[in-house]
């Protein structure tokens, strides 16, 4: 066979396959038809994660996320006339990506940041929550800015892409000079155990679940949370890759849930007076939400 044969067959093979694998992507069933015909959505939540979701003194599986899934199991029963069984699965910064993208879950509704980085992997909903990084120290503590973190050890979720990049920027930057340590802990309760046993010197996230972490200390006042935001963070609901269907009816959802008042009405039996803790809604925030609540 010559040369120039041999390629043509290669390519013709090449070919082959990438219109088979397109075909596939176009015949897959979408995670809106599964629902449909099992009755069944599996829905991913963190545990640790004050007060987005956790285990509260009941020992009961609560949370502001949670809340955010349950509407989205009443949307699922409104579209298809019937009762939807909700299963919630445990996940954790560091296999969330993982879960949503192997199909184990349908979706994973726990603070996760959208970046493009995970973009690559998964897909994500709208935003839905909006903050910013900063840091948990001792009430006390030298540290009150990121410079004061020179030469400290700092912790930061292992699964916290977003945040270990942002602090890996500061660092490079100079903000932080001498550098400080980083030190990686799977979830952030056990992130808030090292800062309490003195293994770190501030714990680095997101300041939504810092308070969080704060509140649920045996004596909040002696832990503050201190420094302007480093990065902003927008939070999404994990989403399947490829599933455009399953991906605009957690969208439509979403925006329903924004202009009819539902989603402030959670956030604030969450976030607002007397809420599990006390985190008024910032301008960014509302703004972010009016602009994503656009016309029909």
């Amino acid at each position: 066979m010559t040369a120039k044969r041999i390629f043509t067959s290669y390519s013709l093979v090449a070919v082959l396959f990438t219109l088979f694998g397109m075909s596939n992507a176009l015949w897959a069933e979408s995670v809106l038809e599964k629902i449909e015909k099992s009755g069944k959505v599996n829905i991913g939540y963190r545990e640790g994660a004050v007060p987005f979701g956790y285990m509260n003194d009941k020992g009961e599986w609560v949370g502001f996320d949670m809340d955010l899934g349950t509407e989205l199991v009443k949307a699922l029963e409104a579209k298809f006339n019937k009762r939807i069984e909700h299963t919630r699965t445990p996940m954790n910064p560091k296999n969330r990506i993982p879960l949503v993208a192997n199909g184990t879950i349908d979706a994973g509704i726990g603070a996760t940041t959208i970046t493009l980085e995970r973009e690559g992997a998964i897909d994500f909903s709208l935003p839905y929550f909006l903050t910013g990084t900063k840091l948990l120290v001792a009430k006390g503590s030298p540290i009150r800015d990121y410079r004061g973190l020179a030469g400290k050890k700092v912790g930061v979720g292992s699964g916290s892409t977003a945040n270990i990049k942002g602090l890996q920027k500061a660092i490079d930057s100079k903000m932080i000079d001498p550098p400080c340590e980083m030190v990686l802990f799977e979830d952030h309760t056990k992130g808030f155990l090292g800062l309490q046993q003195g293994k770190v010197d501030a714990y680095f996230t997101d300041e939504a679940m810092l308070a969080g972490m704060r509140a649920k200390a045996p004596k909040p006042d002696d832990y503050e949370i201190v420094g302007g935001f480093l990065t902003y963070e927008p939070y999404g609901i994990i989403l399947p890759p490829g599933d455009s269907k399953w991906r605009d009816f957690v969208n439509a959802t979403l925006i329903g849930m924004f202009k009819d008042g539902t989603f402030e009405k959670t956030y604030n039996k969450w976030f607002g007076p007397g809420g599990q803790l006390i985190l008024p809604m910032p301008e960014e925030y509302r703004v972010m939400l009016k602009v994503l609540s656009f016309p029909d």
